[in-house]
Protein backbone atom coordinates (compact mmCIF):
# COMPACT_ATOMS: atom_id res chain seq x y z
CA UNK A 1 0.00 0.00 0.00
CA UNK A 2 1.24 3.59 -1.08
CA UNK A 3 1.48 6.22 2.15
CA UNK A 4 2.12 10.00 2.24
CA UNK A 5 4.13 10.74 4.90
CA UNK A 6 4.26 14.54 5.97
CA UNK A 7 6.75 16.08 8.09
CA UNK A 8 5.87 19.44 9.47
CA UNK A 9 6.21 21.93 12.03
CA UNK A 10 2.85 23.11 14.18
CA UNK A 11 2.91 26.60 15.65
CA UNK A 12 -0.64 27.66 17.36
CA UNK A 13 -2.82 27.60 14.16
CA UNK A 14 -0.32 27.37 11.63
CA UNK A 15 1.71 24.68 10.20
CA UNK A 16 4.78 24.70 7.81
CA UNK A 17 5.70 21.67 5.74
CA UNK A 18 9.09 20.46 6.21
CA UNK A 19 9.49 17.63 3.65
CA UNK A 20 6.49 15.01 1.74
CA UNK A 21 7.36 11.48 0.89
CA UNK A 22 5.95 8.90 -0.62
CA UNK A 23 6.35 5.20 1.30
CA UNK A 24 5.62 1.86 0.25
CA UNK A 25 4.45 -0.69 3.30
CA UNK A 26 2.38 -3.56 3.92
CA UNK A 27 0.24 -1.27 6.55
CA UNK A 28 -0.26 1.74 8.69
CA UNK A 29 1.95 0.30 11.38
CA UNK A 30 4.74 -0.30 9.16
CA UNK A 31 4.30 3.28 7.29
CA UNK A 32 4.76 4.66 10.84
CA UNK A 33 8.15 2.91 11.48
CA UNK A 34 9.32 3.98 7.99
CA UNK A 35 8.52 7.74 9.22
CA UNK A 36 10.27 6.84 12.14
CA UNK A 37 13.36 6.17 10.77
CA UNK A 38 13.18 9.27 7.97
CA UNK A 39 12.26 11.34 10.80
CA UNK A 40 16.32 10.38 11.50
CA UNK A 41 17.49 10.12 8.82
CA UNK A 42 16.03 12.94 6.10
CA UNK A 43 17.54 15.81 5.52
CA UNK A 44 15.01 19.06 6.54
CA UNK A 45 15.24 22.17 6.87
CA UNK A 46 14.17 22.29 10.14
CA UNK A 47 13.30 19.55 12.95
CA UNK A 48 9.75 18.83 12.68
CA UNK A 49 7.82 18.50 15.45
CA UNK A 50 4.87 16.69 13.89
CA UNK A 51 3.99 14.04 11.25
CA UNK A 52 1.07 13.39 9.09
CA UNK A 53 0.44 9.95 7.38
CA UNK A 54 -1.93 9.86 4.30
CA UNK A 55 -3.83 7.28 1.74
CA UNK A 56 -3.05 7.92 -1.61
CA UNK A 57 -6.71 9.46 -1.51
CA UNK A 58 -5.35 11.98 0.47
CA UNK A 59 -7.54 10.56 3.73
CA UNK A 60 -5.58 11.16 7.29
CA UNK A 61 -4.80 7.65 8.59
CA UNK A 62 -2.48 9.54 11.88
CA UNK A 63 -1.29 12.65 12.79
CA UNK A 64 1.27 12.55 16.02
CA UNK A 65 5.11 13.25 17.09
CA UNK A 66 7.52 13.26 14.34
CA UNK A 67 9.66 10.37 15.86
CA UNK A 68 6.40 8.80 15.79
CA UNK A 69 6.45 7.44 19.73
CA UNK A 70 4.51 9.43 22.66
CA UNK A 71 5.29 10.16 25.97
CA UNK A 72 4.73 7.68 28.98
CA UNK A 73 1.33 8.32 30.76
Amino acid sequence: MNFVIEFYRSRDADEATLDKVSLEAPNLRAALQGATALFHTLAMPQTPDRLRICDDDGSELYAGPADGAYPAP
